[in-house]
């Protein structure tokens, strides 16, 4: 299992990520210009160093005696890189069209 801090920008719809449940593909994890795609949204991003450290926490749900819902947080990790991601629009290549960037 590995962990990668992403910041997603020019997103349209702003609660899609509850909506896609979680579920998303990468492509390229390791190389320069990672791919993703959540949904019907794709993204091109890269590497870069973080203003500070990142901190990833585990969230725990309990309830307690009364009923209560009570949230938890469980630190889980932290790093100093995140994986700044821009959405992308994707076009048809043409037969004998080079690729770009």
């Amino acid at each position: 299992e590995q962990l990668v801090m992403v910041e997603l920008s020019g997103i349209i719809d702003s609660d899609f990520l509850e909506k896609c449940e979680n579920q998303c593909k990468i492509l390229g994890i390791e190389t320069e210009r990672p791919i993703l795609q959540v949904d019907r949204y794709v993204f091109a991003g890269e590497y870069e160093d973080a203003l500070g450290t990142c901190v990833v926490f585990e969230e725990n749900t309990e309830q307690d005696a009364e009923g209560n819902q009570k949230v938890q947080l469980k630190y889980k990790c932290h790093t100093m890189k995140k994986l700044n991601m821009t959405r992308t629009l994707l076009t048809e290549r043409k037969e004998g069209e080079e690729s770009v960037g």
